[in-house]
C-alpha cells in the first residue's frame, strides 16, 4: 500500500509540476520581452526597478492577508481561479499591444494584478506540493522544482529573442496565453490533491470549519505569524533572505539587464545568453540536489551557497567587460542556489504543520519579497542619479556606475555570510532543529 500510495504521490506531484512549469515558461517569455520593450521605449534603469515595485509590493501586501484565506480555501480551486485571472490580464496586454496602446503605467497596472494573483497562488502551490509529496522526498522535490526553475531562466529568454524576431511581441504573449491554459487543464482534469484540513486558532474554532468569521481570520494571521516566530531556525533563515533579497533587488533585479544592454550597445542576444546561463546555473544545481545526499549541517552549508554566490556572481558582473565573463558569472551565482532553497524548504514543510502552511507561507513570501522592491528602487536610484552621472562625470563608459554597484553588494555580501557561518547564534539555531 505504500509503494501505491507513493507511486500517486509521485504521479500527482509531476502532473501539477509539470502544468506550472510549462506555465512559467510562457510568463518569463513574456516578462523577458517587456523589460527589453521597457528599457528600448525608456532608456532608464529606474523605470524597470519601479516595474519591479509594481509587481513586488502588491505581492507583499496580500500574501500576508491571503495566509487564513489559502488555509480555508480549495487549493486546487485557487490555482486555477489565479491563473485564470493572470490569463485575463495577458489577454489585457495582448489587445492593447495589437492596438499599438499600451503605456508604461499601463504594464505598472497589470503587473500589480498579476503579482496580487502570484501572492494568492503560490502558498496554495506550495502547500499542495507538501499535501502529494512524502516527507522524506522533500528535499528531491525542491531539486525538481530548482531544475524546472532553471530550464525555465536557460531557455525563456533565448525562446523570447528568437520569437520576438519571429511573431513580435503579440506572438509572445499569445503562447504565454496558451501555457497558462495548459496549466488550468491540467490541474484541473489530471491532479488529485488529498483533503487538507482547516486550523483551529481558537476557542470554539473546528477543524474543518470554513464559514467566515472576522475574528477568526485575524486569529489565523496572527496564528501563522506565531508559528515562524515561535522557531528560532524559521525566525533567522527568514531575516537571512530578507538581506539576500535586498541586496538582489539593488543588483540582479534592478540593474543586471541594463547594465548588460549599456555595456553591449543593447546586444539583446548577449543578455539572453547572460539570462540562460544563469538558468544553466540553477539546472546543473538542481541537478547535484538530486543527487547528492542531504547536507548535515545544514545551515553552515547555506551561508556558503549564499556567500558563494555573491563572490562569483555579483564581483564577477561587476569586474567583467567581455560576454564571456558575464556568462560565467550567470552560471556560477545560481549553480549553489537549488542547494539553499532545498534545505530551506524542507526545515519550512517539517516544522510548520499542513494545515497552517498557507498562512505562514504567505508570512515568509511577503515578508522576504519586500526587501526586493525597496531594494530595486535603492538600485534605479543609485545607478540612474549617482553612480552613472558620477562614473560619466570621470570619462568611464556606459554602464560602468551599475557596475560598481554590484562590486559593492558582492563584497557586503560574502562578508555578512561569513559574519553567519561563524556565528554561535546560527549553530545554537541549527542544533535546535536536529
Amino acid at each position: 500500500m505504500d509503494v501505491i500510495h507513493t507511486i500517486k504521490s509521485l504521479k500527482n506531484f509531476l502532473l501539477l509540476w509539470f502544468g506550472q512549469s510549462v506555465s512559467s515558461l510562457g510568463s518569463s517569455m513574456t516578462g523577458f520581452a517587456l523589460t527589453i520593450w521597457a528599457y528600448e521605449k525608456t532608456g532608464s534603469a529606474l523605470v524597470l526597478s519601479i516595474s519591479a515595485v509594481f509587481i513586488m509590493i502588491p505581492r507583499m501586501v496580500t500574501g500576508v492577508l491571503a495566509g487564513p484565506f489559502v488555509d480555508r480555501a480549495n487549493k486546487k480551486a485557487v490555482i486555477i481561479a489565479a491563473d485564470i485571472g493572470a490569463c485575463l490580464c495577458t489577454l489585457a496586454l495582448f489587445v492593447l499591444f495589437r492596438r499599438d496602446a499600451l503605456a508604461i503605467w499601463q504594464l505598472y497596472l497589470l503587473n500589480a494584478i498579476s503579482s496580487v494573483l502570484t501572492s494568492i497562488q503560490s502558498p496554495a502551490a506550495n502547500v499542495a506540493v507538501t499535501a502529494v509529496t512524502p516527507k522524506r522526498h522533500f528535499i528531491k522535490v525542491s531539486g525538481l522544482q530548482s531544475f524546472s526553475d532553471g530550464i525555465i531562466q536557460m531557455l525563456a529568454p533565448i525562446f523570447a529573442a528568437a520569437l520576438l524576431a519571429a511573431v513580435g511581441m503579440t506572438g509572445v504573449i499569445a503562447i504565454d496565453m496558451a501555457t497558462m491554459g495548459f496549466a488550468c487543464l491540467t490541474l484541473a482534469f489530471l491532479v488529485r490533491l488529498p483533503a487538507i484540513g482547516i486550523p483551529a486558532i481558537g476557542q470554539g474554532d473546528r477543524p474543518g470549519q470554513s464559514r467566515f468569521n472576522v475574528q477568526r481570520y485575524f486569529a489565523q494571521l496572527r496564528h501563522g505569524f506565531g508559528l515562524i516566530r515561535s522557531s528560532a531556525l524559521l525566525w533567522k533563515l527568514m531575516r537571512f533572505m530578507v538581506f539576500v533579497n535586498f541586496a538582489a533587488g539593488i543588483s540582479f533585479y534592478a540593474l543586471l539587464t541594463p547594465m548588460i544592454l549599456a555595456r553591449t550597445g543593447s546586444d539583446y542576444g548577449t543578455l539572453a545568453y547572460v539570462n540562460g546561463a544563469v538558468g544553466l546555473g540553477s539546472f546543473m544545481g538542481a541537478l547535484i540536489v538530486m543527487a547528492m545526499p542531504a547536507f548535515k549541517h545544514k545551515l553552515r552549508a547555506l551561508c556558503l551557497c549564499i556567500g558563494f554566490s555573491f563572490l562569483s556572481g555579483d564581483i564577477l558582473f561587476a569586474l567583467g567587460t567581455s560576454p564571456v565573463v558575464w556568462i560565467v558569472a550567470g552560471f556560477l551565482s545560481s549553480v549553489m542556489l537549488p542547494m539553499y532553497l532545498a534545505n530551506e524548504s524542507y526545515y519550512w514543510r517539517t516544522i510548520i504543520p499542513i494545515e497552517s502552511q498557507g498562512s505562514a507561507f504567505s508570512f515568509k513570501f511577503a515578508i522576504q519579497s519586500c526587501a526586493i522592491p525597496i531594494g530595486s528602487l535603492v538600485g534605479g536610484a543609485l545607478a540612474d542619479y549617482a553612480m552613472e552621472p558620477l562614473m560619466a562625470h570621470l570619462g568611464r563608459s556606459s554602464g560602468s556606475g551599475m557596475a560598481a554597484i554590484f562590486l559593492v553588494t558582492g563584497i557586503t555580501g560574502v562578508a555578512i555570510r561569513l559574519a553567519g557561518f561563524f556565528s554561535p547564534a546560527m549553530r545554537r539555531a541549527e542544533g535546535e532543529a536536529e
